[in-house]
């Protein structure tokens, strides 16, 4: 039985996934590629003689790579070995995918192409000729639906096919950018690559294929040719640089190819029908106001329900370990500690889950793309472009992957200002604390829209310091920005529910691990030293607040308490905050710890402990001031100079600092 390899591209959001599942009798392995967290996908069935096995590789725009997902599709395709490449297109954007299937066949290895959700074409009058595309390119084309199932079997006797007779591409571009190809080959002599390749990912500037060239000892002889081809392509283009020049090409060819081979529906879609309210120029961004108001007021009311559940589950948790335990330091640790401590985090994930659902859902039904054009006119005036609302939205789940997604601004400064701002963004761990204090402050009509404000206002807020930053330390007008709009789908059920879960999993992997550990340690801190022969003059009911007042915590609390002072911060109060550089979780648990009361809740001690004024200083601080450790070890990460890497480990937490104290003597 012959094995057949196949690499699996596509750029993103075109129903990879979909197909793969779609895929009957396959056998799917999960893993990941070598030395990164990016998820490899394997799947293996059999056809007939054939053992087919498909290596699903992340979503990328172009060989010109930004993130880590794109690098890891680039360094596949580069360096393993496969048989065939099977290029899956979105059949409703078949122009965008053709540019990109193009650069793929300059790799002049056997290729199919699949254009998918073709169900949706023809429902809307649409046509695409798969064989006359074929004949055009020598690309074997199929027209299939992951999500009807339909063509996936002519897809894999395409594949056969074409690993049988080694069919290859046949792409030709203008006739002199042709010419500068082929001069080039001329003083090429690589083996592994196909020669044609080469020469245009080196007219493309490709970093990667330099690094390889220059160890090559014909490189020297090259080099010269290369600068002579790269100028005169650039003056008969009338371009500033080559990219550009190939990048007009393949979106040249992809139109005239495209023209050929589909015909699109002339009535209205239904996307169309639906975009002229969703992108409104004056309806477009209260439509998009009220959805996020949505997200925030279901993420508070329903929320809310579970956590009385959740806590007394907790509460009986702890009494029967308390009663299975001697009395002594074991006992003391998990009962007053740990467990607490716990659940008071735990009793948010709710919270966090409705959040994420909301976001999710926003995103898979193709809105937040029109959120992102809608957003793009609000941007601008603020020094940013559309493509950064991603990473601003993906800020408020988490910060990390959203320093990572601002690697799609090819422009170092709109890159810079915006993860600069990020912060200002409020992370879904920073959820449990406005929870929290909103909870305990508010009365239960308005908590929602106190959530939606403090969202609201952090994000405002942080697009008035990027305002501030474009007109200060990085002057100049943001890209324009561009992008095509993806048709809207019903959600997949099963995708959501199976994200839900992981995020699950990994909060309450936290919740088990790193936050149980910070909490053992905030207990510890705050229950010891004892000084018996002090505590025995001490009545039975003040003991405990004597030996909190006298704790290493409390040493290190009041040392620093001078700090916060001037915004009503006690000890406790600030000692919470500083946690929160740990993990913004932590800020909860420790407050938990240290205002622990065996009859009432945690928002009711808190709400005699704590003045409203203070309460809202501490909202205020955790809305601006610096993410976890984990999002600073990834900006640094990201940003080499130590300039911006001290600018971003200070700004912030002045700033909340003096936000926090005109709010607090606004309020006192």
């Amino acid at each position: 039985m012959k094995e057949i390899k196949i690499a699996l591209v596509g750029q993103p959001n075109v129903g990879k996934s979909h197909l793969i599942n779609s895929i009957s009798g396959a056998t799917l392995h999960v893993g990941n590629f070598s030395g990164v967290t990016v998820d490899k996908k394997e799947v293996e069935f059999k056809r007939g003689d054939y053992h087919l096995k498909i290596i699903d590789l992340p979503g990328f725009y172009s060989f010109n790579t930004y993130t880590p997902e794109e690098e890891v599709s680039k360094k596949y395709l580069l360096e393993e070995e496969y048989d065939v490449i099977l290029n899956v297109l979105d059949a409703n954007q078949l122009e965008r995918g053709l540019a990109f299937s193009f650069s793929v066949a300059d790799m002049n290895k056997p290729m199919v192409c699949a254009f998918n959700m073709y169900d949706e074409v023809s429902k809307n009058g649409g046509e695409i000729d798969a064989k006359k595309f074929s004949i055009l390119t020598n690309i074997n084309a199929v027209n299939v639906s992951a999500k009807e199932k339909f063509g996936l079997e002519e897809l894999f006797n395409a594949v056969i096919d074409t690993y049988e007779n080694k069919k290859l591409p046949n792409i030709q571009y203008s006739e002199f950018v042709e010419e500068a190809i082929v001069d080039l080959i001329e003083f090429i002599k690589c083996e592994k690559f196909d020669k044609r390749f080469v020469a245009i990912r080196l007219l493309e500037e490709d970093e990667d294929i330099y690094k390889i060239v220059h160890e090559k000892p014909w490189y020297v002889e090259l080099m010269p040719k290369l600068k002579e081809i790269k100028n005169n392509l650039k003056i008969e283009a009338n371009e500033d640089d080559t990219k550009t020049v190939f990048a007009d090409e393949r979106y040249a060819l992809a139109k005239g190819v495209s023209k050929q081979v589909s015909k699109t529906a002339k009535k209205e879609t239904l996307t169309e029908k639906i975009d002229n309210i969703l992108i409104h120029p004056i309806l477009g961004f209260p439509i998009f106001l009220f959805f996020m108001w949505v997200v925030f007021q279901t993420t508070f009311v329903l929320g809310n329900i579970p956590m009385d559940y959740i806590d007394a589950g907790f509460g009986a948790f702890g009494d029967w370990v308390g009663g299975l335990l001697p009395e002594g330091f074991v006992k003391n640790a998990l009962v007053e500690g740990v467990i607490p401590a716990i659940d008071a985090v735990v009793m948010f994930l709710p919270n966090i889950l409705i959040l994420f659902l909301g976001i999710n859902l926003l995103e898979q039904t193709g809105y937040m793309a029109r959120a992102s054009y809608v957003m793009d006119g609000v941007l601008k005036h603020f020094g940013l472009q559309g493509k950064s609302f991603v990473p601003l939205v993906s800020g408020f789940g988490c910060t990390v992957p959203a320093y990572m997604a601002a690697r799609t601004l090819k422009n170092p400064k709109d890159r810079l200002i915006t993860m600069l701002v990020l912060g200002f963004m409020s992370c879904g761990a920073r959820l449990p604390i406005y929870v929290l204090l909103v909870g305990a402050f508010f009365a239960p009509e308005v908590q929602g829209n106190v959530m939606f404000a403090i969202y609201v206002g952090g994000a405002l807020m942080g697009l008035i310091v990027a305002k501030v930053l474009r007109m200060t330390l990085f002057k100049g007008e943001p890209e324009p920005f561009v992008m095509e709009m993806p048709k809207y789908r019903f959600p997949s059920i099963k995708g959501i529910l199976f994200d839900l879960w992981i995020k699950t999993k990994m909060y309450l992997k936290k919740a088990g691990t790193f936050i149980a550990v910070a909490a053992f340690t905030i207990w510890f801190l705050s229950s010891y030293p004892v000084n018996q022969k002090e505590l025995e003059k001490i009545a039975p009911e003040n003991q405990q607040s004597y030996i909190l007042e006298h704790s290493y915590l409390a040493d290190i609390g009041k040392t620093i308490e001078p700090i916060f002072k001037p915004i009503g911060m006690g000890w406790k109060e600030t000692v919470a905050l500083l946690s929160g550089f740990a993990a913004k979780e932590t800020v909860v648990s420790t407050m938990a710890v240290l205002y622990h009361s065996d009859d009432e809740k945690l928002s009711t001690t808190i709400k005699k402990q704590v003045s409203f004024a203070t309460a809202v200083a501490m909202i205020i601080i955790v809305m601006f001031y610096s993410p976890c450790l984990a999002a600073m070890g990834t900006f640094y990460a990201e940003v080499p100079q130590w300039a911006w890497r001290t600018f971003y480990t200070i700004y912030p937490n002045v700033f909340a600092w003096i936000m926090a104290f005109i709010a607090y003597h606004i309020l006192a």
